[in-house]
């Protein structure tokens, strides 16, 4: 069972995954991100990066049109929602500063970006998901807005982002000063080409329940945890979209263990799934998967498992740490104490046996 308070006390900690917000008087305080919020107009301003040795503004001000605040905004663990007439934001307090914008029709959200943005451009695609992807450089830090179906427009640091009907703007950013820098471009880049669709961020407690971070990076996928415990955690992945896609399973090392003598079983509705070293193939190969679900550990500090799902409809997953050539964590323990037990019995029966030769 996941908990659920609203307040920055829902973690005692901090994950290297994820970490907890605070509202406090238009200010969205995390340990990762950080931002104003207006709750007279939605207005959001002056986006921070703090995972690095210094804060990055990413984002100058977001404002979307018509929004109308429609309830109190919140920070719930991880997230800070405001909704609006048919709009939502949501902030993530997470190393990639992600926010997203959902809509349930036609509008604009006028971004500016920070003085400093540099290198930026854009790129269409339309009739794919997304249509529409702004990249630029704030110093040596990477950041990118993607809008699922409408355009943008641009004129200096200023942009223009013109929302469909049931529309998705994104923004994430390459976490600041990251190591492996090479890996989280070819994350950002696969979330830019409609390869990556969702995430799921889970930590295992100490009181046997679990903490989540669950992003949806396309409309019409969802994905959930069912349960979580050291060694072993079950999701469910849905959509009635056509075709496969890849997702995000991330783990602290505490939750999922991944170095030697610990290896990991990755399963899709009970089968197993195809292990291949190279992640890159995974998000970009343009060869047909017709052998089934696959699936790639990403070289971050923690278990970052990219799995690609042929078809994303009803997907029951399931990720195991074992022992390398031993049982799975779980059934370690149960097997333990079946010897124990069985050891018992013969104890019990050799004492037997002994009493009746004495006799």
């Amino acid at each position: 069972m996941v908990p659920s308070a609203d307040s920055a006390g829902v973690f005692p900690w901090s994950s290297p995954l994820f970490a907890a917000f605070r509202y406090d008087g238009g200010q969205v305080l995390g340990t990762y991100v950080q931002f104003a919020y207006d709750p007279s107009s939605g207005t959001v301003r002056s986006v921070l990066g703090l995972a690095g040795n210094a804060p990055v503004l990413y984002v100058g001000s977001i404002q979307i049109s018509g929004f109308a605040p429609a309830r109190g905004a919140s920070a719930r663990g991880p997230t800070f929602q405001a909704e609006g007439y048919l709009a939502t934001i949501t902030a993530h307090d997470d190393p990639t500063v992600l926010l997203e914008v959902r809509t349930d029709v036609a509008r604009t959200a006028a971004i500016e970006l920070p003085a400093g943005a540099k290198n930026i451009s854009v790129q269409t695609a339309p009739g794919s998901w997304p249509a529409s992807s702004i990249s630029y450089t704030v110093g040596e830090e990477q950041a990118r807005f993607l809008l699922g179906v409408g355009s943008f427009s641009v004129n200096g640091i200023r942009v223009v982002a013109k929302m469909a009907d049931s529309d998705l703007l994104t923004f994430k950013s390459v976490p600041p000063s990251a190591e492996n820098r090479g890996e989280w471009l070819a994350v950002l880049d696969a979330i830019g080409a409609g390869r990556i669709v969702a995430e799921l961020d889970l930590v295992a407690t100490a009181d046997g329940r679990w903490v989540q971070n669950v992003v949806q990076y396309r409309l019409g996928v969802s994905g959930w945890a069912l349960h979580v415990e050291p060694g072993r955690a079950s999701v469910q992945v849905d959509s009635l979209l056509p075709g496969g896609a890849t997702v995000l399973l991330a783990f602290d090392r505490a939750t999922m263990p991944f170095n030697a003598p610990t290896e990991l079983q990755v399963r899709a509705n009970a089968g197993e799934a195809n292990r291949t070293e190279s992640p890159l193939s995974l998000f970009f190969s343009s060869e047909p998967r017709s052998r089934g679900p696959s699936y790639s550990v990403l070289s971050f500090p923690d278990t970052v498992v990219a799995l690609y799902l042929p078809s994303l409809a009803a997907v029951s997953i399931e990720v195991v740490s074992s022992r390398a050539n031993g049982p799975p964590a779980g059934l370690q323990a149960d097997s333990e104490i079946a010897m124990i037990a069985a050891l018992a019995i013969v104890s019990a029966a050799a004492a037997r046996m002994l009493r009746r030769k004495n006799e």
